[in-house]
């Protein structure tokens, strides 16, 4: 059963579909976004996104389109809070406000902690999930599969108690 479709001020948050998948795979094939991302390939190609889209129609993740009239990014709660933005998009506050919109979600449903993290020099990324009450706990490697390699990451959690301290000065 796919997400719940999500509003917020100016986004949809909503299930992904197929039809998605040349949009995904335009968005997504920037070196500049696709570097910032653990398990994204670079290049992203239609093959790469359909078979996303496939993982995401067979496990049924919460994984939603960000669209502020069109796809710009994805956000979902797989293993942890994971987005990203299509780089025309960055800047707006799109990311704080569909990770907010998401997090209310998860949270009002009964939802439990959540980790997350960003790669050390993706200061955009720290400052989306220090705004949302993600506090820091280690700092580990990942793999990046666009960089071919292995790059340190700062790892991140967010307990109900920091979610609703962030909610009341959001």
């Amino acid at each position: 059963m796919p997400p719940p479709t999500l509003r917020s001020a100016r986004l949809r948050l909503r299930p992904l579909t197929i039809l998605d998948a040349e949009p995904l795979r335009a968005l997504i094939d920037d070196f500049e976004v696709a570097r910032w991302l653990a398990k994204v390939p670079h290049p992203y190609t239609l093959d790469d996104a359909v078979a996303f889209l496939g993982h995401v129609a067979d496990t049924d993740p919460l994984v939603w389109g960000i669209d502020d009239g069109a796809l710009c990014g994805v956000i979902g709660l797989e293993d942890e809070l994971g987005y990203w933005l299509a780089r025309a998009h960055w800047g707006k506050g799109y990311v704080t406000e569909a990770g907010h919109r998401v997090l209310r979600w998860h949270f009002g449903d009964g939802g439990g902690d959540i980790t997350s993290g960003h790669f050390l020099g993706n200061d955009r990324s720290g400052r989306v999930l220090h705004k949302l009450g993600f506090t820091p706990t280690d700092i580990r490697q990942r793999h990046s599969r666009a960089q071919g390699r292995d790059v340190a990451s700062q790892e991140m959690r967010l307990t109900r108690a920091g979610w609703t301290a962030a909610s009341r000065t959001a």
